[in-house]
């Protein structure tokens, strides 16, 4: 499993890390749905970024 926070946090994106903190601890019902959609958005930056640093 991917760990998210620490995604978050080596991108600088503390706010969004924040969030999901506020939301997992919130055990809201849609989280599962939140980290897919996060997983995906940060897979994206990664690629958009190591094609940007060639």
């Amino acid at each position: 499993m991917r760990d998210l926070m620490a995604e978050l946090k080596e991108l600088r994106l503390h706010g969004m890390a924040t969030a999901l903190a506020e939301l997992t601890a919130q055990g809201e019902s849609n989280t599962a749905s939140s980290k897919w959609l996060l997983e995906h958005l940060l897979e994206q930056e990664h690629t958009d970024r190591a094609m940007r640093s060639v």
